[in-house]
């Protein structure tokens, strides 16, 4: 090297410009992915609950009622066979999706809820329990969604308790959970016991 010639280098003020566009474009790049994300899984959301629509249905068509909640419940999921072969669990939560029926012992209608994460969709509107979701499906005769209902219930050693809402999991704190003090007589056999989510 001759002398007179130096190497520069890079100042502090550029490294620092530098850095700050590296981690601009990072953010960029996470934010984006993770709205296809929150995508995917709400197209898997909307799949799934429409393919638990279509086997409710069947199932009315065979049983003259909408079935009971313990049959929707996605652990162990084998509740709606032969019209399902698994009830699918929320993609993120994997908690049943929250289905909502006629008070009565031979339901007429039905919803299930579930709640989507990318807040662009244009289908969303906030509705259920406490307005916990913002899709759903349901029967043709569905009453209009219900905004005030929050009160839960679920069977614990063959009785029918209170049970609480779970904001981590945005659905009762077990499955399956009822609406009605009396649990529809469901309570009693090892298939209605409310199992935990925790």
């Amino acid at each position: 090297m001759k002398p007179g010639n130096q190497v520069k280098g890079m100042t502090l003020i550029e490294l620092i410009i530098v850095v700050t566009i590296i981690i601009v474009l990072a953010l960029i790049i996470i934010a984006y992915f993770r709205n296809q994300l929150f995508k995917g899984n709400d197209a898997r959301r909307k799949g799934d609950i429409n393919r638990i629509k279509i086997a409710i249905e069947e199932y009315e068509k065979d049983h003259d009622c909408y079935p009971p909640p313990q049959l929707l419940t996605c652990d162990p999921g084998n509740g709606l066979t032969p019209y399902i072969s698994k009830v699918p669990c929320d993609p993120k939560t994997r908690a049943s999706y929250y289905y909502d029926y006629e008070n009565s012992a031979c339901p007429s209608w039905f919803r299930v809820y579930a709640d989507l994460e990318a807040t662009a969709d244009t289908s969303q509107a906030s509705c259920g329990p406490n307005s916990a979701f913002n899709f759903y499906v349901s029967s043709a005769n569905a009453p209009a969604c219900n905004l005030a209902d929050s009160s839960f219930y679920g069977c614990r050693n063959n009785i029918c308790v209170p049970i609480l809402w779970d904001t981590t999991r945005n659905g009762p704190e077990c499955d399956p959970s009822y609406q009605s003090s009396s649990c529809y007589g469901q309570c009693g056999t090892p298939v209605t016991e409310c199992k935990d989510w925790h």
